[in-house]
């Protein structure tokens, strides 16, 4: 594939899709793919529980992980994405969101799993960017070894390394039990 191809907005959502698949039939969901993401739909979780069915709908996001080797930066890793500050405003509040995020062809176990009301409030705490379509929201999510924890960025630097300008969002890391 030349890189033209492989730069196409599809492209990492399809191993993002194929790796929370994954991820959920091994924590005992039955996951289905649906072709047409009309209603931010790309996985229909089955799951039974006390003899009940239930369904769970997905909405999954890639996002590429990149090591920063700057001596003065002590994350061991981030990520980010753009989205529009109101792409999850009026979304089911029985829709999640799964966040993929995997280093280049070494994906590492780390899913994200948000209620999608709780991830447009954070999307509205990320910091805003000036696009050439309009105000985005730049979703940067930082991981600091030292205390094993991730972080969502609040503004446009953590300061000397400092999390009082960020939120934790380790919480929602492997988040299965929905």
């Amino acid at each position: 594939m030349k890189r033209e191809d492989l730069l196409k907005a599809g492209h990492y959502e399809i191993h993002g899709e194929t790796i929370a698949k994954f991820e959920f039939f091994q924590n005992g969901f039955n996951p289905y793919s649906r072709y047409l993401d009309v209603d931010k739909v790309d996985l229909i979780l089955r799951k039974k529980e006390k003899g009940t069915v239930r369904f769970i709908e997905v909405q999954v996001k890639f996002g590429t992980l990149f090591i920063n080797t700057a001596k003065w930066y002590k994350f061991s890793c981030h990520s980010w994405k753009f989205f529009n500050l109101n792409e999850f405003k009026d979304t089911s509040q029985d829709l999640y969101v799964a966040v993929v995020l995997s280093f280049p062809n070494n994906y590492k176990g780390d899913i994200f799993i948000f209620p999608s009301q709780k991830f447009h409030q954070l999307i509205n705490k990320a910091v805003k960017s000036n696009t050439k379509i309009g105000i985005k929201a730049k979703f940067m999510i930082a991981h600091d070894p030292q205390i094993d924890k991730w972080f969502l960025c609040t503004q446009s630097l953590f300061r000397n390394n400092n999390f009082s300008n960020g939120v934790d969002v380790t919480a929602y890391r492997r988040n299965f039990n929905l």
